[in-house]
């Protein structure tokens, strides 16, 4: 017994290493894609894929919440016959991305509109909102056999068919719908071409799972969310100094995404334990690794911050250079309070959602009050971050206490 709990732990950190050396390699690229993409492409169109980019990562958080809730029901169930299941939830999955998508078509004028962005190119995102409830489905099943590797190389295969289209992309007159298209294609191959060769026969015994819509809203709740603080300041921000904001969030993002790169694996292995001693555990393993990556990268910024502003965003942004650590040391807060979010969703523990509803009032409320100079709107973030931080840890407080 004991041998077999030493045995879990020590591939649990194993996963957790891999996954932070692998996800940080993948992250980087998704990263460099869209340098290839400011560098290859004009300015105008650039614009207008950033632009569509804020709106994707609105419409892919279906994606999260769907793979989270595959990955629970598969690790609650991995000693049953499920091959039934994982075409049951693609023909449902399917049908649900095609009546959102659909209804988000019959809105194309409206979002137009405010983002600001060609009429003709809402079919292109509507078709990737279709995608996102498909996409997930091979990594959930995957990940609820902690099968960590395979994802990653999943991973890392879809980033590099994410070059490959936007290659082809720039080669064309029109780059626009296949840069948008290559945010969600790659992930639907790799989904359609694994998900026959997943065996989840388990003991041979067959169960029908049913879809949880109620915790699936939840989750999609939490998610939208979590999403806020870096998604609802790049449209607050004064537009006289968004430039400057904006590549000072986009460097602390790379704190924020190099350190949540463990977290599948981290929802992967509590989603499979039962005792609350070994979630507790594998819980304080994965903050304490995401810890030191969010504090490493921030070092990083720091020490060579000119350079990298000088390779990334340009030297013309050198100026932001002063706030990097403050904002990195923001990005490794958010990024536990990611770490944490995912955890409270294994334990359905939705009252969690009131935290980060105040907290984006709280962002509403501050950059309406507070927002004429760069500095000042930096510390906009700090206050957010801070009161997002310290409240997900007394929620988290409350949560374990309440185990014991």
């Amino acid at each position: 017994m004991v041998k077999n709990i030493l045995t879990s732990n020590s591939l649990f950190v194993r996963n957790l290493l891999f996954t932070s050396v692998f996800g940080g390699l993948i992250g980087l690229l998704n990263y460099l894609f869209n340098i290839f993409v400011a560098r290859f492409t004009t300015m105008e169109i650039f614009g207008i894929y950033s632009a569509t980019l804020g709106i994707i990562y609105l419409i892919q958080i279906p994606a999260l919440s769907i793979q989270a809730l595959i990955t629970k029901a598969v690790a609650k169930n991995k000693l049953f016959n499920l091959n039934s299941y994982k075409w049951n939830i693609l023909l449902q999955f399917t049908v649900l991305g095609v009546v959102f998508g659909g209804i988000f078509l019959l809105f194309k004028d409206s979002i137009s509109s405010i983002a600001t962005i060609p009429s003709d190119l809402i079919i292109y995102l509507a078709i990737t909102f279709f995608l996102a409830f498909v996409s997930p489905i091979s990594k959930g099943l995957l990940l609820g056999k902690e099968r960590i590797i395979t994802v990653n190389l999943l991973l890392l295969f879809e980033t590099i068919l994410r070059f490959v289209v936007g290659y082809f992309a720039i080669k064309t007159s029109a780059p626009l719908p296949l840069l948008i298209l290559s945010c969600a294609v790659p992930s639907v191959i790799t989904t359609l071409a694994t998900l026959p060769l997943i065996n989840l026969k388990g003991n041979g015994e067959k169960k029908s799972v049913p879809i949880d819509f109620k915790e699936l809203f939840l989750a999609t709740v939490s998610f939208l969310l979590l999403t806020i603080p870096y998604t609802l300041d790049l449209i607050l921000v004064n537009p006289e100094f968004r430039a400057e904001y904006s590549g000072v969030s986009l460097l602390g993002k790379l704190v924020y995404f190099a350190a949540i790169t463990i977290a599948s694996v981290m929802f992967a292995r509590i989603s499979n334990l039962t005792k609350k001693a070994e979630i507790t555990k594998s819980l304080l393993v994965a903050l304490s690794l995401s810890v030191i990556i969010g504090l490493g990268t921030t070092a990083v910024l720091v020490i060579f911050k000119d350079s990298i502003i000088s390779l990334s965003i340009g030297e013309k942004y050198l100026s932001v250079a002063p706030y990097l650590w403050i904002f990195g040391l923001c990005m490794t807060g958010y990024a536990l309070v990611y770490m944490i979010a995912n955890y409270f969703i294994t334990q359905r523990y939705y009252i969690y959602i009131l935290v980060l509803l105040v907290c984006s009032l709280l962002q509403v409320y501050l950059f309406s009050v507070r927002n004429e100079s760069l500095e000042m709107v930096i510390v906009n973030q700090v206050i957010v971050y801070l009161v997002l931080t310290l409240g997900t840890f007394g929620m988290l407080t409350l949560n374990l206490r309440k185990k014991e």
